[in-house]
């Protein structure tokens, strides 16, 4: 029971963000794209002036300790190749077709022109501690939410965890 809990706790907590982002764009009129979106050569640059490089390395570190402590049986030697393995992917592709989806060419230039300014910059350093701050501020509310609603239902969920094993009883493939 206990494992059971711990698993459906943390597959709440990894999607969060992912369930946050989507209950936020539910609401949004899907716009087109523009006519002239961004071009990679602008993306390249929004992402050096944002320092994207540093924040997926932040976000890498920030990462390995959840993996870890949701995950505490994985052999070293799969964190490593997950770290590696991450380090090493590509995220340009990825972030310019999402970028090209909504954003213009000229978006893209005045965009481009804030973060060369002295307030586009220091917007640029505060935005790690801001995301920081926020994810931990969401984690918090989701892992006590979360907590209050297993709590209103406990009686229900040990009903339904147990009537699961029963059934399952068995039914293990067998090696």
């Amino acid at each position: 029971m206990r494992r059971m809990m711990m698993w459906v706790v943390c597959g709440v907590m990894v999607s969060l963000p992912a369930l946050g982002q989507t209950a936020n764009d539910a609401g949004k009129a899907s716009a087109a794209a523009p006519e002239h979106p961004i071009t990679l050569a602008q993306v390249h640059e929004m992402l050096q002036l944002t320092g994207a490089e540093h924040l997926r390395r932040q976000l890498l570190e920030a990462m390995m300790p959840q993996v870890k402590q949701a995950m505490p049986f994985l052999p070293a030697s799969v964190l490593d190749d997950f770290q590696q393995s991450f380090e090493k992917a590509d995220f340009e592709p990825i972030v310019a077709q999402s970028y090209q989806s909504h954003l213009s060419t000229e978006d893209a230039g005045q965009i481009i022109a804030f973060y060369k300014t002295p307030a586009g910059q220091r917007m640029v350093a505060a935005m790690p501690q801001i995301m920081r701050e926020t994810q931990q501020a969401g984690l918090k509310l989701g892992q006590q939410t979360m907590s209050e609603v297993l709590q209103r239902h406990k009686a229900e969920i040990e009903a339904a965890a147990q009537k699961y094993q029963q059934e399952h009883r068995g039914s293990a493939p067998q090696q």
